[in-house]
């Protein structure tokens, strides 16, 4: 995939595809000049918009015309913003370096209420993450989050996907950092379940359970139905919290981990109507590996 920084922003985002709306998001006409030449230039209007300094992550970048970007940030108190970034794909341009996915950066914009599209003037890079950039599994894992805290709206989420993103840089186990980002998602937006016991007769579920998506409630063996997902002791502890830190720390045996994930996953998908186009890309690109590594297997076998 290249060194560090080569994946400028994730291929598997949806953009909006009407130009019309992008170009009355612009004050003073379209976000390409006059629409001939496809370059991006600013109206007057801009210089009237009050300017505002934040911290953010850049989550996606798609061109805009032949030298520009629209960036797609997530900030602390402001939430998701969709900004210009003028002249960013120009070779040395100043925006570059801080227009690449899953930067951290200190924007300065020029913004108005109400407008679709601000105008981000200045990023200074505060961290940047060298090692999900040159890794394409962390860089979907990366993906996935990026797509819950935007369906999510963004609101509180800054400070959790900043954390999940800094723990996969770290080499912390991808799927486990995925566990802890959604349920903490999920709890944000009160939409998880309570593990305590059966929703059902109220039993303990210390034996394993099976989680109702759409209902959002659990249950025990006997009151489950078969659309429920099932889940193991092991899975119910890990998404109780109780062994949280040894999660972050990777010492959750791996069988556990990813059923607790798949329920993650698929509470995300329901609440938020999301379907995770870099959790399907990641999962087809494991498999054809597994593949891979199998008919090498039998190949050396053979030798």
């Amino acid at each position: 995939m290249g060194g560090p920084g080569t994946l400028s922003y994730p291929f598997f985002f949806r953009w909006p595809s009407s130009p019309p709306a992008e170009r009355r998001a612009f004050p003073g006409g379209s976000p390409a000049g006059n629409g001939a030449d496809g370059r991006c230039s600013i109206g007057e209007g801009w210089r009237e918009m009050p300017l505002v300094k934040t911290e953010a992550l850049v989550l996606a970048a798609r061109p805009l015309g032949d030298t520009s970007k629209i960036v797609t940030l997530l900030t602390p108190e402001l939430g998701v913003i969709r900004a210009v970034a003028k002249g960013a794909r120009r070779p040395k341009a100043r925006l570059a370096g801080g227009t690449a996915a899953y930067r951290v950066i200190e924007a300065l914009l020029y913004r108005k209420e109400g407008r679709e599209l601000d105008l981000l003037s200045e990023a200074h890079v505060l961290s940047s993450s060298p090692r999900i950039g040159s890794d394409w599994r962390l860089f979907l894992f990366a993906g996935t989050l990026s797509e819950v805290a935007l369906a999510a709206g963004g609101e509180g989420g800054y400070h959790l996907l900043k954390t999940a993103l800094e723990l996969l840089e770290g080499g912390i186990e991808p799927r486990s950092v995925s566990v802890f980002f959604l349920k903490g998602t999920l709890e944000a937006q009160g939409l998880w379940p309570d593990f305590d016991c059966c929703s059902a007769c109220g039993a303990p579920l210390s034996g394993g359970g099976a989680v109702d998506v759409p209902a959002g409630r659990v249950f025990c063996g006997r009151h489950r139905n078969k659309a429920s997902l099932p889940l193991s002791a092991g899975g119910l502890r890990l998404l109780e919290g109780i062994e949280r830190r040894a999660v972050l720390k990777g010492r959750q045996d791996g069988r556990v981990v990813g059923e607790a994930l798949k329920v993650c996953l698929a509470l995300a998908g329901y609440h938020f109507d999301l379907r995770l186009r870099s959790t399907e890309l990641l999962a087809g690109a494991e498999h054809l590996l597994k593949r891979e590594v199998l008919v090498k297997k039998a190949e050396g076998g053979k030798g």
